[in-house]
């Protein structure tokens, strides 16, 4: 790992900032890098990144043109953030990068992800990319990425997350996350949302003159992703839209539903191994686990064993008895990093009757549950995107390349 990604995971440690003005202004004095953009911006609670791969891949491939892609978190790299068709940047473009402006990221006490947001403009800027995916980070009308100027906006399923920073009710979240929408830019989201929901996201956009497209569940393209679970035919449909609204030719539609199936996207029911069943998922939230567990029904096994590690704050207590429902043995564990979800916490989700185990370490908890697990049963290793390290060494795989 060279100086300057140290460096900026260095800046990571020190948290969370919200608020514009720092990354306005790290903007700036880097010569407003994406002015020169197209540039389409996500938010929602799930399945934000794999709508944005989707979008992307969409759009490159339809096209045959550079499309550039920035996600969050990533799952061993840093560098799996900020992509152009599928390629990660480099670590000397990193280096170039923080070389050319370290001064003004500690100038304005830029936080990480600020930092990276700049980095991700910059670099497309520099490459001269025909449109830039941009995941927003967390909420939405106080994120770093909502300092840009999109042609189009797409909001995915809201639920309850981040409840200590966006605020406590579902409204409120909705607020935040309606915050990406601009004035005259049109906006996309899916059909599904939540009434409370879709009456706020459709009340900014009258506020703002834009144009409100609905995703609608049921339409004239049977889109059967890739990616496995229900949840992943919403996003299919909701990235087909979004992608359909820039290229606003119906003969290229058919073409779009192709290359979103083929869409690949790791951490997501990604399957491991067969014999065992080995299933990663960065589900962390409650929504996420649901949808985990309901895509579980359509695997077959005869024991299910499950690894599951959680970020400090999150919340996952009315999907506590589906997991011990579901599951034959649940293993808890901690990762390396430092807002780890400590294990004396995480048990006390759980009641005291079940089969449950706990391993510190999170390759070791992977280690444990391979050795006991017979090749007809399933294992799912789900929550934090930092388990990505030790299922990244364990499975001697890699989430660089799409």
């Amino acid at each position: 790992m060279n100086s300057a990604i140290n460096y900026l995971l260095s800046i990571d440690s020190k948290g969370i900032k919200l608020g514009l003005d720092r990354t306005i202004a790290l903007n700036d004095s880097c010569g407003n890098p994406d002015k020169n953009l197209k540039i389409i911006q996500v938010a929602g609670t799930n399945g934000k990144g794999s709508t944005c791969a989707m979008i992307a891949f969409g759009l490159q491939k339809t096209l045959n043109i550079n499309v550039g892609l920035f996600t969050s978190p990533h799952l061993v790299n840093m560098n799996e953030r900020i992509r152009i068709n599928g390629q990660p940047i480099s670590d000397d473009e990193i280096k170039e990068f923080v070389d050319l402006f370290k001064n003004n990221i500690e100038k304005y006490s830029a936080s990480f992800f600020e930092a990276t947001t700049i980095m991700a403009f910059w670099y497309f800027n520099k490459h001269n990319i025909d449109y830039a995916i941009m995941e927003t980070g967390l909420g939405g009308r106080l994120d770093s990425v909502t300092v840009c100027n999109p042609i189009l906006t797409v909001i995915t399923s809201i639920s309850m997350d981040h409840s200590e920073i966006l605020g406590n009710t579902l409204t409120k979240i909705a607020t935040e996350k309606a915050g990406i929408i601009k004035p005259n830019t049109p906006c996309v989201t899916i059909e599904e949302q939540p009434i409370a929901v879709s009456d706020i996201i459709a009340a900014k956009c009258k506020d703002e003159g834009s144009d409100l497209i609905i995703a609608p569940i049921h339409n004239d393209y049977d889109i059967s992703p890739s990616l496995i679970g229900s949840v992943q035919s919403q996003n299919a449909r909701l990235a087909h839209l979004a992608v359909s609204t820039i290229i606003k030719n119906p003969n290229k539609d058919r073409d779009i539903c192709k290359y979103i199936e083929q869409t690949v996207w790791y951490g997501r029911n990604q399957i491991l191994q067969k014999e065992p069943l080995v299933v990663f998922d960065v589900a962390h939230n409650e929504a996420g686990i649901e949808s985990f567990i309901e895509s579980t029904k359509s695997f077959k096994f005869k024991k299910g064993r499950l690894v599951l590690s959680l970020q400090s704050r999150k919340h996952i207590q009315s999907q506590v008895s589906a997991l011990c429902n579901c599951f034959d043995e649940i293993i808890l564990c901690e990762t390396n990093n430092s807002r780890t979800m400590k294990i004396d916490e995480l048990k006390s989700y759980f009641p005291s009757n079940i089969n449950l185990k706990c391993i510190q370490s999170d390759k070791e908890a992977i280690e444990y549950v391979m050795d006991n697990s017979h090749d007809s049963d399933f294992i799912g290793i789900i929550g934090t995107h930092h388990l990505g390290d030790a299922v990244s060494d364990f499975f001697n795989i890699t989430f660089n390349l799409l």
